[in-house]
């Protein structure tokens, strides 16, 4: 079951990279509806499927064309708006339209699953999916220009630089999956897949280097400014994704909620993200900072993550809707600003590819992200575990606690009690180790300096 949401999110992220750079090639309209096809084929498929490897086959090529819809649209809005705060009122719509689909996506998900079948989950893309293919082409006219023939442009794509891009991706990815579940995080898989990734990164930075048309151009690390806003979007995509993942796995076992109702208590970060990112791309335009809205976000996303700790089996549930609701705020504040930021912040010959590089780094950051949890939260409950009595860890090890959750809440009241308090546990050490994390993009966001067209109308 959990190759379903593996090969959507391996396929995202390793192709992701890819759309920047044959959008300035093939045209932003054309990929667009190239990867939006993908999608309708994949979610076709999945809704078909008659096997898990027919559907997992299918959820990876979901991800193909899912990994070009949301960078492609912020693409296509900054290509129509020269101006940066026209840019980010129209780029804040095509957030809010994610952000409401994040709360109404799960929620029609749910009903399909309980009152008809999971096929509508994936079948109920066809009709939205055709609908954006018909508005794009009658719609969208903006002018694709070509100074070269589009064979030329295509023998000059660095086809081996596409196919590591997308093995080093993989090669990070599955270790990341894979550690401390299906493989020990010390076993020669593990080890071999990162020591392979590495070599094809050292291999990437070669070719890349001498390629005419490079999928990552090695120049945009030299940007400070760049560097600085990738890294801060990695690290929110790092906590923002990993909490996203194990907050409801707090309130299912510490709080002794339903999945349902700890699915309902993370909305009010969606609900959050979606006030904050829209505010901030209205009051750009006022502010004349994004730089502003960066910090701002960093440091209410740090103070979320702080307030985290303080998490146990008692805390009521105002304050841990308050402390989630928190949380959305800051995560909205930055993921936006960053994106616009590095378009100020490069030549226009570069704004489509710099964008989908911010979008891809962010992915890295959300799938390291669950890795990273996941391994603080099992390394963490095995040693509170370890601390108890003989004869309560006998029973934990024979009903295995760690991976079977739905156990504990079967166990006797004192052997319950302990299990919840171990988790309590884990999970303020989580959070320790978080908050320094999103706290370092705090002090990174310290440094960006404006060097696109806000700092000339200053």
């Amino acid at each position: 079951m959990a190759w379903i949401a593996t090969a959507y999110l391996l396929a995202y992220t390793a192709f992701q990279s890819l759309y920047g750079r044959f959008s300035d090639i093939i045209g932003l309209k054309t990929m667009y509806l190239d990867a939006s096809v993908i999608f309708l084929i994949g979610s076709i498929g999945c809704g078909a499927a008659s096997s898990m490897i027919m559907l997992n086959i299918f959820r990876a090529v979901q991800g193909i064309g899912g990994a070009g819809l949301l960078s492609i649209m912020m693409i296509m809005v900054s290509v129509m708006f020269d101006d940066i705060n026209e840019r980010a009122r129209y780029q804040t719509l095509g957030y809010l339209a994610f952000g409401i689909s994040g709360i109404c996506g799960p929620l029609l998900g749910g009903v399909f699953v309980e009152h008809s079948t999971w096929r509508w989950c994936f079948y109920m893309n066809i009709p939205i999916g055709l609908f954006v293919v018909l508005l794009v082409s009658k719609f969208y006219q903006i002018p694709f220009e070509r100074t070269e023939t589009l064979q030329k442009k295509l023998r000059r794509v660095n086809y081996f630089g596409v196919l590591i891009t997308i093995g080093a991706v993989l090669c990070l990815l599955l270790p990341l999956n894979w550690g401390g579940t299906a493989y020990a995080w010390n076993s020669a898989v593990i080890i071999s897949l990162f020591c392979v990734m590495g070599v094809l990164i050292i291999i990437l930075v070669f070719v890349e280097q001498r390629a005419a048309e490079p999928i990552i151009p090695m120049y945009l690390f030299l940007n400070r400014e760049v560097a600085l806003l990738v890294t801060v979007n990695f690290l929110t995509g790092v906590i923002f994704n990993g909490c996203g993942f194990y907050i409801p796995l707090y309130f299912q076992v510490v709080q002794g909620t339903s999945v349902t109702d700890s699915g309902l208590r993370l909305m009010p970060a969606v609900l959050g993200a979606v006030f904050s990112t829209g505010s901030s791309g209205f009051l750009l335009a006022k502010a004349k900072d994004y730089r502003r809205f960066i910090t701002l976000g960093a440091a209410t996303l740090t103070l979320s993550i702080g307030l985290f700790i303080l998490l146990d089996e008692h805390t009521s549930l105002a304050k841990q809707l308050i402390f989630v609701l928190i949380m959305g705020l800051g995560q909205g504040f930055i993921y936006q600003n960053c994106v616009l930021a590095c378009q100020d912040c490069t030549e226009a010959k570069d704004m489509v590819v710099a964008t989908g590089f911010v979008v891809f780094i962010n992915s890295i950051g959300n799938a390291v992200g669950v890795a990273v949890c996941a391994a603080v939260i099992n390394n963490s409950l095995t040693s509170n575990l370890a601390k108890l009595s003989e004869s309560s860890q006998a029973v934990f090890r024979e009903l295995n606690v760690i991976e079977n959750i739905n156990v504990i809440f079967t166990l006797p009241e004192g052997l319950k009690a302990e299990v919840v308090h171990a988790y309590a546990l884990a999970f303020r050490t989580l959070f320790t180790i978080l908050t320094p994390m999103i706290g370092l993009g705090f002090v990174l966001s310290l440094f960006v300096r404006r060097r696109g067209s806000l700092a000339r109308k200053e």
